[in-house]
């Protein structure tokens, strides 16, 4: 039987999905100044025995907390690590956020052989993490999300029988703002959709603050070439949605698949206050027809 780097995969990471609690943010107040104060970001803390996966490729376990530290190993994306300990806030490059001394999960280790540990830098860290047949080429790949530096989420897919540097496709998706108005950035909540619910397999990322604000629903799509297996292919925004909840004023949608047509419909309904104080409701339905990886606005068809 061939083991190839794609079973070896699956058999290391068991696939977990993410807690429903899972939540993942980098935000930071809107400034003049060139260089924003770090004690005003704000990012998602992790803890002492919480799994975590690696978001990035070929990321680097540092003998300890500091960015020109010895490395310890090299880790691909989606490798979980449990984490041990939190560590001080820092900036590295272009990121504020904490380092975490981790250890490595291996499935394949040996009965009570001691972990690998080291120590790597918040942003790299995230609780998404989906291994699913993205393409439909017959092979899994491995999907992450993580917060970019441009306050956005980005999400990468891992073609585990392609050698890097070039098996990772990525996309970066717009997320709502903490401080409507005044702010960059905030919260990423994501899960997987099936083909068998959209027709295609999709990742959905739903950025919604809980103050009153604005909020945005994504919909990232993978697609290969002609469905060739081994070959990497290109992450996409499929489709995003923007909704605002101002009370009494507000935007909102409902999202509904036609799995074998490879359709989204959307039922938009906003709410607006009157000059007479009474609310004026509108509700518009929209189609989106599948094509080359994203959902096109379907032209509506005219009236005889």
């Amino acid at each position: 039987m061939l083991t190839t780097p794609a079973l070896l995969l699956s058999l290391t990471l068991a696939q977990t999905p993410p807690a429903s609690d899972a939540v993942l943010e980098y935000s930071s107040p809107l400034t003049e100044e060139s260089a924003p104060d770090p004690a005003g970001f704000s990012f998602t803390a992790f803890t002492a025995g919480q799994t975590l996966y690696l978001g990035v490729d070929e990321a680097n376990l540092r003998a300890s907390a500091a960015a020109d530290a010895g490395v310890v190993r090299t880790l691909m994306l989606g490798t979980p690590v449990r984490v041990l300990k939190a560590g001080a806030r820092a900036t590295v490059g272009e990121y504020i956020n904490s380092w975490y001394q981790v250890a490595v999960v291996d499935a394949k280790a040996a009965p009570g052989a001691a972990p690998v540990t080291g120590w790597v830098f918040g942003n790299t860290l995230t609780p998404f993490r989906f291994e699913a047949d993205l393409d439909g080429d017959g092979e899994l790949e491995v999907a992450t999300v993580v917060m970019s530096n441009e306050f956005k989420a980005r999400v990468r897919v891992l073609e585990p029988n392609v050698k890097p540097p070039r098996r990772v496709s990525s996309v970066d998706v717009a997320v709502a703002s903490t401080d409507y108005g005044g702010g960059r950035g905030g919260p990423v909540t994501v899960k997987l959709v099936p083909a068998k619910e959209a027709g295609v397999t999709l990742l959905q990322l739903d950025s919604a603050p809980e103050r009153c604000g604005d909020f945005v629903t994504s919909y990232v799509s993978y697609t290969g070439p002609d469905g060739k297996p081994g070959v990497l292919g290109k992450a996409k925004l499929a489709l995003e949605l923007g909704g605002l909840m101002d009370p009494p004023n507000e935007s909102t949608f409902t999202v509904s698949f036609q799995a074998a047509a490879k359709r989204a419909l959307v039922v938009r309904t906003s709410v607006e206050e009157e000059e007479e104080g009474k609310p004026r409701k509108v509700t518009e339905r929209e189609v989106y027809q599948w094509k080359d990886g994203v959902f096109a606005q379907a032209k509506p068809v005219a009236k005889p």
